[in-house]
């Protein structure tokens, strides 16, 4: 009998639940249909919403730049570059003037002189219109990526178009449709945006962006449908026969449209899991329904009377379990038995309840925490022994008591809201000082409602702890770490700490007044957005090195406050007790200074002190570097040794002052008798050198040696009395052709013909007969 009813259940409702399953999967197609559709115009909507406001965005540019500027290709880089909302907005945005020349780039390293936007459409249009508009898709001829451009023309006085400003949205790479990709049905389904033509903007094939959707062999209803005006859902097959629901929304802002396919196996997966369920419920259902019959029926049975008779008089405390253990072989001899199974069982378990009473007991006496269950009548019911310790209160003389009868009224007032709070089911957590037995305490307070099934409060536990050593831990960390905000703060460099990730977990202020980025805003940001792709992959070796355990230092260039400084990094591993590295603390300063009085000094390395010109260091680096030309080009070049005549006889007559003025005085006729690509350079006492490039005939090289004899003959002021000053000039030529002569050999000839020139009189030249 019992099998029969469980069988007339089994089927009853099984039936029924396939018929109503049934009608709930014809009504729950639509209702997917159209809830997609209600997700994909969200989407859309979200699409246009982004494309007015890149267009607003890029129609506000032309209002940046000054009156009269809108002819000056420089006015336009200068605002590109000061706009960091357009470079966050676009890939790259380019002015091109009338002829379609580009004439200003977003992106400077992907400036390329030969590009040229004639023939364009978005371009051509523009120029017609003159008005913005946005392109069809199209791969860039700068980036080699596939994009969708939006113009906008800047006018000049008279209203024509002066420049087209093309801002580029890189297809695969930008945030731009971020939103959209989150929005995708299911686990398997996705969304994609093409043209009113067809072709692909969006898709999570990256391969088949610009590529017609019908490019692929088959046929797909439900895109024809779409490219012939269709909006709404609709069930189609996928060129590879999968069935799935396909919605479709045109912009309003263009002519693209947003279309999303879900696949019907994965739709209607809750229905097939929901029919599993269903068929189980249902033999649940009937196993609950046999038992019922099965205890019904043996109810009407004597036996059964017999044992219950026997269970009565167990429940009063008389007789002995064995009684229950009828040995009978049939069901009464059965459930007998289970009755004697059930009650042995239930003894072993009141052993194991009263065991874990004693083990809670013990647990909760050895935590350090005050541990308590109050009623609803706010009387202690249960109390650890931690109250002993911690308030000097005897746990066992609190039951039975109210919070005001053991702490008195001002405490209960204190806690009453949050006391109600717990009362009326909700959760309470407060963390408060507290002086107790003469010590001031820091409590982290807990209230948990005791709730029944029926979610009626019956009570609630409480717990607190004292955490007056953790509390004051955290303060001293927190002052810790505000004195070394403080500090790294009022550095003049930038401190920063990079994780594993390559991810910055701490910044300074400098990061503000050198890059304008606010601390807060770095906590977790990737160490390449901050510095940009370039410069991250420059650094990205240094940084491994420091990961691996070893300190780094290195120079680098960077753009800060508009000029390009010098900087230099040092990355020091944050190394564990294990020798793991957890992260690398990073120090930038700014060397430009140093670097600047670095350059200075080695220039003053190579200056005369008395003279202001070149002193022998800086002449034999450049005569070495002429001689080298000269080879390399084979150009003669001509070298010049000279001195003052009768240098000594001023010296020892006027004095040493007075000498010196005749000697910055002739370095100053000197300078100003040669050409620029000239050097002129003091070797010592009133000996001098000139080095002359590219002389070409011996003529020439004569000519440039008398004037500068014909110079020094004017009359020298020195000690405001006029005075005769000549030179002797020693020429020497190099032809470049030849390897034998060296430095010093060519110094030597010229040093000869300047004894020669003073054999001769003095007040002359002499040209070194090899030349001739």
């Amino acid at each position: 009998m019992t099998a029969v009813v469980i069988l007339l259940v089994l089927a009853a409702t099984t039936i029924v639940t396939i018929l109503a399953l049934m009608l709930a999967e014809r009504d729950m197609k639509a209702v997917i249909g159209s809830q997609q559709y209600a997700v994909l115009s969200s989407a859309a909507a979200y699409v246009d919403e982004q494309l007015e406001t890149k267009r607003a965005l890029l129609s506000t540019l032309p209002e940046g730049l000054p009156p009269g500027a809108q002819s000056d290709p420089s006015a336009l880089q200068a605002l590109l570059l000061a706009r960091p909302a357009v470079s966050a907005e676009f890939y790259n945005v380019v002015a091109f003037d009338r002829k379609g020349r580009m004439v200003a780039t977003l992106r400077s390293d992907s400036k390329e002189p030969s590009v040229d936007a004639t023939g364009r459409p978005y371009f051509d249009q523009t120029i017609r219109q003159r008005k913005g508009l946005i392109s069809a898709p199209l791969m860039s001829r700068l980036s080699g990526r596939p994009i969708v451009v939006m113009t906008q023309p800047v006018l000049d006085q008279q209203g024509e178009v002066a420049y087209v400003i093309a801002a580029s949205i890189d297809l695969q790479q930008s945030d731009f449709f971020g939103p959209i990709n989150a929005l995708k049905p299911g686990k398997t389904g996705f969304m994609f945006i093409m043209t009113a033509g067809g072709i692909l903007i969006h898709h999570p094939t990256q391969e088949r962006l610009l590529h017609h959707i019908n490019e692929r062999p088959g046929h797909n209803r439900a895109t024809e449908m779409a490219l012939n005006g269709f909006e709404g859902w609709t069930e189609a097959r996928n060129k590879d026969g999968s069935e799935g629901i396909y919605s479709y929304k045109r912009l309003k802002t263009t002519s693209w449209i947003v279309a999303a396919r879900f696949p019907t196996d994965e739709a209607f997966a809750p229905l097939i899991e929901l029919r599993r369920q269903a068929i189980f419920a249902a033999s649940v259902f009937a196993a609950v329904a046999g038992l019922l019959a099965w205890l019904v029926i043996h109810r009407l049975l004597a036996p059964l009377q017999r044992l219950h008779s026997r269970v009565a008089t167990l429940r009063q405390g008389g007789g002995d379990i064995a009684s229950l253990r009828s040995m009978r072989k049939d069901e009464i001899g059965e459930l007998g038995e289970a009755f004697y199974q059930l009650t042995a069982e239930r003894a072993v378990t009141q052993d194991r309840v009263l065991a874990s009473e004693r083990r809670s007991r013990m647990i909760a006496d050895n935590m350090p925490a005050l541990v308590a269950y109050i009623d609803c009548d706010l009387r202690y019911r249960f109390t650890n022994e931690h109250y002993q310790q911690l308030l000097g209160v005897d746990p066992a003389a609190m039951l039975g008591k109210t919070i005001s009868e053991v702490f008195g009224a001002d405490v209960y007032a204190h806690w009453k809201d949050r006391i109600d709070a717990a009362l009326r089911g909700e959760r309470v957590h407060e963390e408060r000082d507290s002086l107790e037995m003469g010590r001031m305490l820091h409590l982290m307070v807990d209230l948990v409602p005791d709730m029944d099934a029926d979610g009626t409060v019956q009570g609630f536990y409480l717990m607190s702890m004292d955490i007056t050593e953790r509390r004051n831990a955290e303060l001293t960390q927190a002052a810790s770490e505000k004195r070394l905000r403080l500090i790294t703060d009022h550095l003049p460099a930038l401190v920063a700490y990079i994780d594993r990730e390559y991810l910055l977990r701490f910044g300074n202020a400098t990061f503000k007044h050198w890059m304008g980025l606010e601390p807060a805003s770095l906590v977790a940001r990737p160490l390449a957005d901050v510095m940009g792709a370039t410069a991250f992959a420059k650094t990205l070796p240094h940084l491994e090195q420091a990961f691996s355990g070893v300190h780094v230092s290195f120079e680098h260039r960077a753009r800060l406050h508009g000029d390009l400084r010098t900087l230099e990094t040092t990355f020091v591993p944050d190394q564990r007790a294990d020798g793991s590295v957890a992260g690398v603390y990073s120090l930038t300063r700014d060397m430009s200074h140093i670097k600047a009085v670095e350059q200075q000094l080695i220039e003053l390395a190579r200056i005369d002190p008395l003279t202001g010109i070149a002193n022998r260091r800086k002449f034999e680096e450049v005569l070495q570097q002429a001689m080298a030309r000269s080879q390399r080009l084979g150009r003669r070049m001509a070298l010049a040794y000279l001195d003052i005549d009768n240098f000594k006889t001023i010296n020892d007559s006027l004095g040493h002052g007075a000498g010196d003025e005749v000697l910055k005085e002739f370095a100053g006729r000197l300078t100003g008798a040669v050409r620029v690509v000239d050097l002129v350079a003091r070797l010592a006492g009133d000996e001098f050198i000139i080095v002359f490039e590219n002389v070409d005939e011996v003529g020439e090289a004569a000519q440039l040696a008398a004037k500068i004899v014909a110079t020094v003959r004017d009359p020298f002021t020195v000690a405001g009395a006029a005075m005769q000053v000549t030179t002797s000039v020693g020429l020497a030529l190099f032809d470049g052709g030849s390897d034998n002569d060296t430095q010093s050999g060519l110094i030597a000839r010229a040093d000869h013909a300047l004894y020669a020139a003073k054999r001769n009189g003095r007040d002359c030249y002499v040209v070194d007969a090899q030349a001739v």
